[in-house]
C-alpha cells in the first residue's frame, strides 16, 4: 500500500488567459493552477504581479532555492 503525503489545496481567483474570464483557480501542486471553468492546466507567474501562463508540455519549469533557503538544502 503506498505511503500518501499530506495533500494541499489553494483556491484562488485569477483571469484565465485560456477563457478569458475572471474565474477560480484551484492548485494541488506549488504554482500549478487549474482553471475551474475550461479546465486549462496554469503556471503562477510572480514579477511584481501575479500572472497565470498556460502550462502545457512545451512549458519548461524550473526549480529554484531562494538564497535564504540554500542553507537548509545543502
Amino acid at each position: 500500500m503506498a505511503r500518501i503525503e499530506q495533500l494541499t489545496t489553494q483556491i484562488v481567483t485569477g483571469n484565465c488567459p485560456e477563457c478569458r474570464t475572471e474565474t477560480l483557480l484551484v492548485s494541488f501542486e506549488e504554482h500549478i493552477y487549474r482553471c475551474v471553468n475550461c479546465g486549462y492546466d496554469l503556471e503562477q507567474k510572480v514579477n511584481g504581479v501575479i500572472k497565470y501562463v498556460i502550462a502545457n508540455d512545451q512549458t519548461k519549469f524550473k526549480a529554484s532555492i531562494l538564497p535564504d533557503e540554500e542553507d537548509k538544502h545543502g
